[in-house]
């Protein structure tokens, strides 16, 4: 899901989820865990969340990207806003905020990402919180911009690329070579990389027995705790039948396998 309407507010000391938000991105309710301890407003107010949930966030555009997962308190209550990112959120994205500029800096793997802020959707949000009429209220939904199934984004090259066949004649082997490089340079890479054609693979069938020094991919998980069963989740029927290929692909290779467990 891709959720904008964030309110970042160092001054809070708690990260927010609010009810209306929290129903759109379809996590059951018994997911909740149980709060005792009221959250204090400014002037004195309390309310009482709902629960808290332990969700991943990413933030940032690709590739200056950062994800961590944070620790939200559902609260129901009217608010134009769709979550607030207080100082524990903050913390742990090391994010470095300017008001004025309405600009967060997150450092990532790959450089300094950035988050700006809208202003139109800011001053929108504003005044329905100063305004008489828009106290309790809570913007419309549709305007958080809350979508499944939403193709990530990609890097792009910095420069137009030349498709060049592994192999005369056969272009269902292709590589890509910058159209900047000089016409010997280009030569150079191509023939060094027809050359070593052996250490590319063009499906997984081609790669198997990879070992664990080179790769491992690795779940987080405590074995002194039992899996836990979740909810089914359910694609577009393209995306699930793309879902189906890419499985039986990496079981005929031999790269997954299935496993059953007694509940």
């Amino acid at each position: 899901f891709t959720m904008k309407r964030i309110l970042i507010d160092s001054g809070s000391s708690a990260d927010i989820l609010y009810k209306h938000a929290f129903d759109q991105v379809r996590i059951p309710a018994d997911q909740l865990k149980p709060v005792k301890t009221p959250l204090v407003g400014f002037a004195g107010e309390t309310i009482h969340p709902l629960g808290s949930i332990n969700l991943s966030v990413v933030t940032g555009m690709a590739p200056c990207q950062t994800q961590v997962e944070m620790t939200f308190l559902v609260v129901d209550t009217p608010s134009p806003y769709n979550a607030i990112v207080g100082r524990p959120g903050l913390n742990l994205m090391e994010a470095i905020v300017s008001t004025r500029h309405l600009l967060m800096n997150i450092p990532t793997r790959f450089g300094v990402g950035e988050v700006r802020g809208d202003k139109q959707a800011a001053r929108q949000c504003y005044k329905t919180v100063i305004s008489d009429k828009g106290k309790d209220k809570a913007l419309p939904i549709a305007n958080a911009e809350l979508r499944g199934d939403m193709e990530p984004e990609h890097p792009q090259p910095v420069e137009d690329v030349l498709q060049v066949p592994m192999e005369e004649g056969d272009n269902g082997k292709v590589f890509q070579v910058g159209s900047q490089l000089g016409e010997a340079e280009k030569g150079e890479l191509i023939t060094f990389l027809r050359n070593n054609k052996d250490v590319f693979a063009w499906s997984a069938e081609e790669v198997p027995g990879i070992s664990p020094d080179v790769m491992v991919h690795k779940l987080s998980v405590d074995p002194a705790k039992p899996p836990t069963k979740q909810k089914k989740r359910n694609f577009a029927p393209k995306r699930q039948q793309a879902i189906a290929e890419e499985v039986s692909k990496l079981l005929q290779a031999g790269f997954i396998r299935e496993v059953h467990y007694s509940d």
